[in-house]
């Protein structure tokens, strides 16, 4: 959702911290950084950046990247739906 997000908004260029073996969409699992979102726009102006792949640079502070992630997932997000099955912690 963040490289779609970026993609759509016309970023030119982005560095990020770390990659996401599961679910990353800047080269992990899926290319959007370099594919973007164009086809979701039908086709935008060739003189526009929105919707378009982006070069994206991993390895900006990686450690301190996944420290920041994995402290936010183990707070949760108190405003969130109740999940419909158990969630399991994994420690």
């Amino acid at each position: 959702m963040c490289a779609g997000a970026l993609s759509l908004l016309g970023f030119r260029q982005v560095y990020y911290g770390c990659g996401n073996d599961r679910f990353g969409g800047c080269g992990s699992i899926l290319p959007v950084s370099e594919e973007g979102c164009g086809p979701c726009l039908g086709q935008p102006p060739a003189t526009s950046h929105i919707g378009r792949g982006f070069p994206a640079r991993a390895g900006l502070f990686p450690e301190e990247a996944v420290e920041l992630l994995r402290e936010f997932y183990a707070a949760g997000n108190p405003a969130a739906p109740r999940p419909h099955r158990p969630v399991v912690r994994r420690e």
